[in-house]
């Protein structure tokens, strides 16, 4: 054989390596809190954050996507564990006391390092609360690696404490500044969270922009042959609003335009609070907004210097949102859509599809679209569902229904979407909204007789996703006679008998 003749076979065998599969993609999961999707530049072009836009632009945008608990822990929860507040491996509807999430129910990072990959989540946790965790723990580390994390930088937001023991408040000790930052910060929680004043950090020393260079500088020392999966999780937008420096300033709180929901004034805190005074509320929440798009651009540049931007999955989203003004409320915990709603894109090139979706879904599917799309294994008894299928254009749909959840006390609150008809109960009676007609939830429904069937549909389509979605570990029991019949080969009553086999 000569040489031609021999490359030639060569490249006539060679084809298996070429077909083989690509390297797994890169994971890079976005969480941030308390972000209304009011607030993001395709529902309100009042709002800059040039790097979210990008990142959209490439990937599917879900326009119905809702927390499983408008308030930050059951919501954190939710999406480590895939399960909903009214599952037994979950049970938080609230934050928290004392409390830490199992680590055998919270199997997101396990189901993703057993699918070889790094692991690491940078910024907010928030899964626990109080003592327990170190009782079960003596070692925060050590409940990290339970829950499969490699690397956990657990930066909570702003030190109010000049106790705090995590990597930024000893970066502000070091600069000199925890002392009056934590006093600072204080202050604003016992007085009014709410009150628009820059932060005394300049924002080269903001925790947001801290927690984005960690994350930036982790993305640049980790090998490119290894797969990595990194949770970036950004305190901001919530309160206090404290946006730092020339954020503070970056919108005219003048020239904003406030939801139609927003009274011309309401009460909160023995404060009346009107319009101009909730425009400069909402013009620092957008500086803050804008500030995390900021962070992300950062890591995002860590992904594009490590060379695999254009394989990584993103995954944007926020635990819950936040009122700013509408139905003169502030703050979350309601199922209004300010709070209720939330951000959700997502985006891997080459398979995810570039556009908008309606069809509802919830922010803890976040988990089970990640392991499909690395090709994991999920584990069982998960109420999650991948949004794959969605967002790759094989289906338009993956749930009938979201679902919120959210209450201290029973009776406790729950919420049902189905893309375009909205109902809830809670403490203040009943409400059904006609999203499509009615984007604001301006005008119940509920007491409405034309639209009684929808309101009957609505709560037994909720009845029947409490009967289908309940934690039950009797599933797949077999009796005793019939695992008996089973291990004589006998036919299992009810079946149809096996040929020659006796009763």
């Amino acid at each position: 054989m000569n040489w031609l003749s021999l490359i030639l076979s060569l490249l006539i065998t060679v084809p298996i390596l070429s077909g083989a599969p690509a390297s797994k993609p890169d994971v890079l999961v976005i969480l941030v809190d308390q972000w209304s999707p009011r607030y993001l530049s395709w529902e309100n072009p009042q709002v800059r954050t040039p790097h979210l836009d990008k990142i959209a632009a490439e990937g599917m945008v879900f326009d119905r996507c809702y927390t499983t608990s408008p308030v930050c822990m059951p919501a954190r929860v939710s999406l480590l564990t895939g399960l909903y507040p009214h599952n037994g491996g979950h049970g938080i509807w609230g934050n928290a006391l004392n409390y830490h999430g199992s680590p055998e129910e919270a199997t997101m990072f396990r189901d993703i390092k057993a699918a070889g990959y790094t692991t690491a989540q940078i910024g907010k946790t928030h899964w626990t609360s109080g003592p327990s965790v170190r009782e079960a723990f003596p070692k925060i580390e050590d409940y990290h690696r339970a829950l499969g994390l490699d690397y956990v930088c657990d930066v909570s937001g702003p030190v109010d404490s000049v106790t705090e023991k995590n990597s930024y408040a000893e970066y502000l000790r070091n600069l000199g500044l925890l002392e009056k930052v934590a006093e600072e910060m204080h202050d604003r929680y016992v007085k009014w969270e709410f009150q628009p004043k820059p932060s005394l950090v300049p924002p080269e020393h903001y925790h947001d922009v801290f927690v984005s260079r960690e994350a930036a500088d982790f993305v640049g020392k980790q090998p490119a042959a290894q797969p990595l999966c990194i949770v970036l999780s950004l305190h901001s937008p919530h309160p206090p609003l404290d946006a730092p420096g020339g954020y503070a300033t970056m919108y005219d709180a003048g020239k904003l335009t406030l939801s139609p929901s927003v009274p011309e004034t309401f009460r909160r805190e023995m404060r009346t609070i009107g319009h101009p005074e909730t425009r400069e509320m909402l013009a620092n929440y957008l500086g803050k907004i804008s500030l995390a798009d900021d962070c992300i651009g950062r890591v995002v540049e860590a992904f594009q210097k490590r060379g695999t931007w254009g394989r990584t999955l993103v995954c944007f989203t926020a635990d819950h949102g936040e009122m700013m003004g509408a139905h003169g409320m502030l703050t979350k915990g309601r199922m209004y859509e300010e709070s209720a709603r939330v951000p959700l894109v997502v985006r891997l090139p080459g398979q995810v599809k570039a556009g908008h979706t309606k069809t509802p879904v919830q922010m803890f599917d976040v988990y089970p679209t990640v392991v499909e799309a690395i090709g994991g294994t999920l584990s069982p008894r998960r109420q999650a569902v991948s949004l794959l299928p969605v967002a790759t254009g094989k289906t338009t749909s993956v749930r009938k229904l979201a679902i919120s959840e959210i209450g201290t006390h029973s009776p406790l609150n729950m919420m049902a979407s189905d893309g375009r008809w909205k109902w809830w109960a809670d403490e203040k009676g009943e409400f059904l909204f006609d999203l499509d007609a009615d984007p604001y939830e301006m005008t119940n429904l509920a007491a409405d007789p034309t639209h009684l069937a929808k309101l009957h549909e609505l709560r037994q389509d909720m009845l029947t996703h409490l009967r289908s979605t309940q934690t039950n570990l009797s599933e797949g029991y077999k009796s005793k006679v019939q695992r008996m019949r089973e291990a004589e080969g006998l036919p299992i009553k009810g079946k149809k008998k096996a040929a020659g086999k006796l009763p």
